[in-house]
This record gives C-alpha cells, structure tokens and sequence, in this order.
C-alpha cells in the first residue's frame, strides 16, 4: 500500500485542477454498515523467539457502524472527508493455557474494538450521468484500540490506551435512488496494528472446581487488523 499510496496522491493533486463536475454537492453525509475480512492478534509479541512472537489467534468476518462527512471544494475536482466507524469482534472457544501449572485447558474469550478516525482526500471519475458518480482517494487515519480478554470468566483490564496512524485507500461507487439521496459500495484498505498492556483483575479464578492462580504482571499483544474493508449505506447530499 506504501507504493499505491504516492500514486493517489498524485492523481488527488492533478484532480484539483480540473474542473468541478456538476452534479457535486458541497456537503453531504454518509451512514454505512462495514465487513472487514480478516485481522490477528499475536499474544507473545516480546517473545525472543521468531515462532513464539508469530504465533497468532485470527479473527475474522468483523462488522461495525460508520459515517463520513464529504465537502466538496467549490470550484475543484476535490472532496475532503472525515470518517470514523466502530469495529468489534471476540470469539471464545477452549484453549490450552501456558501461566497455569500445569497448562490447562480452559475458555477463553478473546478479541477486540477500534475507532479508525480518518480524513481523507477523493476524486471523482466522469461517468458521464448525473445518476452514478465514483471516485477514489485515501489520507490518513488515527485507530484507537481496545483489547478484550477473558479467561475462565476473569477480566484481563487494559492498562493503556494505544493509538495507532496510518494510511488508508478506497473507492467508492454512488447509485442514485431519489434527487439526493444515493446508495453508496466502497472498498477500502488499510492496515492499523496497535499494542496494548493488559492486567487481571483478580489473583485467581476457577474451573470445573479447580482454583486457578492468574499472573499478576501486565502482559502485551499485539493486534493488526489487515483484511480489506467494504461498505454499503446511504448518501444525503445535503446542499
């Protein structure tokens, strides 16, 4: 994505010397429902081994709410854009569990939540109709992230609050249902990897009658969330 990126820019800057397309609004506001395919969560990121710090959960098929705020500069080929969205997934299922003595297998409930916050720069692509409109850009982003932990039914609570930045690149296609109102399908991808320090709440839980003594030291992981994103909403062209 790092050599795609130049590239868009590129086109968004020659793009704003163009003239404006007619059936552009200044404003308009976008509500969205996303899939993101795929993301992992390396629970040994500071092991000294290759293996141990390659080792990942994966967490796919990920779901969440979005909304964009897109300007049109009067008199350029330009939108800028503001978006944010809301990403949560967790899984629970048995595992073998390595800080008991001796390992166990227990459940555990596992995954996490993001805030990508990102602004943005797009252009559009003459379609030559007033009834569809598509464009392509990318900009920045700053993700805020969330771990979730849980094992035997003890919370592990996140000792800070990561925010990571990136790059991010999409495309979007509009359909016009009424005057002003569109249905919209984008792809976008991006690449947000956080660490987070988490601690248990609690010195020990139980199992099936067992006591089970939890660590008391923070521990890390680190989580990336790589899969490609789509999303399908609504467009109200506002003025």
């Amino acid at each position: 994505m790092r050599r795609v990126f130049p590239s868009i820019v590129a086109i968004v800057v020659f793009a704003g010397t163009l003239p404006a397309q007619t059936n552009e609004k200044i404003l308009s506001i976008a509500f969205r429902g996303t899939y993101t395919t795929s993301s992992k969560v390396f629970n040994n990121p500071d092991s000294p081994s290759d293996d141990m710090r390659g080792q990942y959960v994966a967490l796919d098929n990920i779901y969440g709410p979005g909304i964009e705020l897109r300007i049109n500069i009067p008199g350029q080929s330009v939108a800028l854009t503001l978006a944010a969205e809301y990403l949560s997934k967790q899984d629970e299922s048995s595992q073998l569990v390595g800080f008991t003595t001796p390992p166990r297998l227990l459940i555990v409930r596992e995954g996490f939540k993001l805030i990508p916050i990102e602004l943005g720069a797009n252009v559009p692509i003459p379609l030559g109709s007033d009834g569809v409109r598509m464009s392509i850009g990318g900009g920045i982003g700053a993700y805020i992230g969330t771990r979730i932990l849980n094992v035997a039914g003890a919370d592990a609570l996140q000792q800070n609050k990561p925010v990571s930045y990136g790059i991010h690149v999409e495309t979007n296609f509009d359909y016009q249902i009424f005057p002003r109102l569109y249905a919209r399908a984008e792809m976008r991808f991006r690449d947000p990897e956080f660490t987070t320090e988490s601690k248990f709440a609690q010195q020990a839980t139980s199992s099936n009658g067992v006591l089970i003594l939890l660590p008391q030291d923070p521990f890390r992981a680190r989580i990336n969330v790589n899969g490609l994103t789509f999303g399908m909403g609504l467009v109200f062209d506002l003025f």
